[in-house]
């Protein structure tokens, strides 16, 4: 519905069931409002099983973010659920405001039986995000869903305007409940092995799998062009996504349209995020839409890991089938680095570019008695893990070089939040000064999420024009869980407010951080009970060591 106000705004509101959107336009720029119920509902089984999965307004996955670049969001979250909660917006860079990240360490939780509003700006970003529960492992549990960040109007998108748009959340899915799984990572067993046993699309199972209650469906017309934004929001396994008798143009990627690239299947690691386009140039018909985890050999008897969705001509009268279209062999790492390789910026597009521009602890305690800052020199390794809560400086409007090494046999992916890195480099086995020659400097990919092949190495740069303390960690839930992470505090002793904004008004205090003294007149605020905003993180420094002895490395430093 779109209505006219006294002063001349569009409005347009948006009605669910029970989610309100409500768009106002401003300027070049527009407030949008969104009212979420997040609670358990363990009616929807997605797989067959008795589990509590995590919804938003009834909503598994929760409801779209369709934004342009500068808007305004408003998002007021109320807490249903029997434990604490925070949200965080995978890739939103929140520009100046490190307040609205939703992580902690940065934010306080929303108690139970409690709301609060996140405020944040779409600020020099384009592109497909998603957001996700970032505690308690909530996200194996559900409480994600997809963000757009659109061109302004009078920013040309760089291929033709598509017919019509769809959002696709893709992630691996436990039989169990979330709250029991991470009660048993304590276990070595599951630290090590324990690992999903299905693929949701959209929150629904494979096609034609008994054990599923639905299957996704997308809708085409003969002849039309199609975006697809592809996020890989499970918590283990990176995918290899493909359609039955399609090819796809690769266009986008977490924020950066890339250069386009013709392919037959596309690996999207956990955390990331592609746009693709996709043509319906086959006979009218359905067709089967698939994805299968890399690192993993799905068979044709065993689907279970494999999500399987159809792609429907809307003149289709023959069901899909056939075997499943082959993809790459899911061991084949040489794929995917050249495919990685191969994703490059495109320089010539014109869209949102980042430009020069924090958090509870830093604000009101200085650190005292919550992190050690800088206790550990730079690119110094140990075999043996310390207990702490760490934070590395950065530097303001300073550049940052990061090696991630991965010694382990499977797949790991990293994420910075507050900053999009250029990803300049990969290679196999140690990392080396000299391995900079081998670096792309012309047109890295700017993206938030990298992945670490096994027995590899990644190089990023990231230019730290963003105060604040920005979290770092494992896009893997169970390692990030039991301690992957550490954060970057980029720190400017300027306190001018075009570098970074002050605490909002409503900002939650919990730990020992306390409320600071309320303006002469004002009532005193009451705090908000909870636990400390630290994390236990298992750490030599930049040797990461969860208490299993699951370890990867990386390595750090000021350019």
């Amino acid at each position: 519905m779109v209505a006219t106000t006294t002063t001349g705004h569009r409005v347009r509101v948006g009605f669910g069931l029970t989610i309100l959107t409500l768009v106002i336009e401003v300027a070049n720029s527009v407030e949008i409002f969104q009212e979420w119920r997040v609670a358990i509902d363990p009616s929807i089984n997605p797989v067959s099983v008795d589990q509590p999965v995590i919804t938003i307004n009834g909503m598994f996955p929760g409801p779209l973010i369709n934004s342009t670049t500068n808007d305004n969001v408003h998002v007021n979250v109320f807490n249903d659920m029997e434990e604490p909660l925070l949200i965080t917006w995978n890739g939103i860079q929140q520009r100046l405001n490190s307040w609205q990240d939703g992580l902690s360490g940065t934010n306080c939780p929303i108690r139970p039986g409690k709301n609060w509003t996140y405020v944040f700006q779409t600020k020099d970003q384009i592109g497909s995000f998603f957001y996700f529960p970032s505690i308690n492992f909530q996200k194996a549990g559900g409480g994600f869903g997809p963000i757009r960040v659109n061109n302004r109007e009078v920013i040309k998108v760089p291929f033709l305007k598509p017919e019509a748009e769809f959002d696709l959340l893709i992630g691996d899915w436990y039989r169990r409940s979330f709250m029991e799984v991470r009660s048993m990572l304590n276990t070595s067993f599951w630290a090590y092995n324990g690992a999903p046993g299905v693929m949701l699309m959209n929150g629904k199972g494979p096609y034609q799998n008994p054990r599923a209650n639905a299957h996704e469906s997308f809708t085409v017309t003969q002849g039309k062009t199609y975006r697809f934004r592809i996020s890989n929001v499970g918590t283990t396994w990176s995918i290899n996504f493909r359609i039955q008798n399609h090819r796809m143009v690769l266009v986008e990627t977490e924020g950066s349209y890339t250069n386009q690239i013709t392919l037959d299947s596309l690996d999207v690691h956990v955390g990331q995020s592609y746009s693709i386009l996709v043509t319906a140039d086959q006979n009218a018909a359905d067709y089967y839409v698939v994805a299968s985890p890399k690192m993993y050999k799905a068979t044709d008897d065993d689907r279970s890991l494999v999500a399987i969705g159809v792609l429907h001509y809307d003149n289709s009268t023959t069901s899909a089938n056939g075997p499943l279209p082959n993809g790459p062999d899911p061991f084949d790492l040489d794929f995917s680095v050249n495919q990685a390789k191969s994703i490059r910026w495109n320089l010539t597009a014109g869209a949102a570019r980042p430009n020069p521009q924090g958090t509870l602890a830093d604000q009101f305690a200085n650190g005292s008695g919550v992190y050690r800052l800088d206790e550990f020199p730079v690119n110094s390794t140990s075999p043996v893990a310390v207990s702490g809560t760490f934070v590395a400086t950065g530097t303001h409007k300073g550049w940052l070089e990061i090696v991630f090494k991965n010694d382990l046999r499977v797949m790991d992916c990293w994420h910075l939040d507050g900053f999009g890195f250029y990803v300049v480099g990969f290679g196999d086995g140690k990392w080396t000064p000299e391995l900079r020659s081998t670096y792309n400097l012309y047109d890295p990919v700017v993206r938030s999420t990298t992945q670490v092949y096994p027995g590899g190495w990644t190089a990023v740069y990231t230019y730290l024009d963003n105060p604040g303390m920005w979290n770092l960690r494992s896009q893997q839930l169970r390692n990030w869980y039991l301690g992957q992470e550490l954060y970057l505090r980029v720190y400017d002793a300027d306190p001018d407010p075009a570098k970074e904004r002050p605490p909002p008004q409503n900002l939650l205090f919990c730990g020992m951080i306390d409320p600071p003294p309320p303006p002469p007149g004002s009532p005193k605020p009451i705090p908000v009970p909870g636990s400390a905003p630290t994390t236990q993180i298992l750490w030599a420094h930049f040797i990461l060591a969860i208490s299993v002895g699951i370890r990867g490395v990386f390595q750090i430093q000021q350019l």
